[in-house]
């Protein structure tokens, strides 16, 4: 087996890990009560290279109310006209990169996160191809950029900041590669993400 495939294969079989549960305090600090959760969804596209995956994230464009230049993965809220979130999750990775992903290429998800600015995302993975080429609309994205699985799940990059918020005490994430800071709520999925795979295979 090689290692992309043990990498899926860790995925499916393992057992699913949680979010930080400060997170979800955090929200709640943020969002009234009674305030419901839109419902939104995001792809985290895993492309084989060398071997092994690397992952797509974007750079949010800096005109964007929401996150604006963040490290994200491609993706954006519930339409309509969706069929379900993984309609979503394929319809705005098309839109904001150009990537065409079809759901047969979906290996799993990870569990929903709720977010400060409302809304609740389903992150779901998928396998794209190497050739794939990005045309960024440039209302929604100013950058796309790749980083191995091994640097950005890697434990020993996750830094952690503890922050004190009316009291309690909140684990902010943060994983740097290159130039960019990728944090907030990508950065929850990294760890969740790193602690489902990388710490059995280590």
């Amino acid at each position: 087996m090689n290692c992309q495939q043990q990498i899926i294969t860790r995925f499916l079989l393992a057992p699913q890990a949680s979010y930080d549960k400060s997170h979800t305090r955090r929200v709640r600090q943020h969002i009234s009560e009674g305030h419901v959760l839109k419902p939104a969804a995001v792809l985290i596209p895993l492309v084989p290279r060398h071997g092994s995956f690397s992952m797509i994230f974007t750079r949010r464009a800096d005109h964007l109310k929401h996150h604006p230049g963040q490290v994200s993965f491609p993706g954006g809220r519930y339409e309509p006209q969706d069929v379900d979130l993984i309609d979503t999750a394929l319809r705005e990775t098309h839109e904001e990169t150009g990537i065409l992903c079809n759901r047969d290429s979906i290996i799993g998800q990870l569990p929903s996160l709720p977010t400060i600015s409302g809304y609740i995302v389903t992150p779901y993975l998928s396998v794209i191809s190497p050739n794939y080429r990005p045309e960024l609309d440039p209302n929604e994205v100013d950058e796309l950029f790749e980083a191995p699985i091994e640097h950005v799940l890697n434990p020993m990059n996750i830094k952690i900041q503890k922050v004190t918020l009316d009291g309690k005490i909140h684990n902010i994430y943060s994983v740097p590669f290159s130039k960019y800071s990728i944090w907030g709520a990508t950065a929850q999925m990294l760890k969740l993400l790193s602690d489902q795979l990388w710490h059995e295979q280590n």
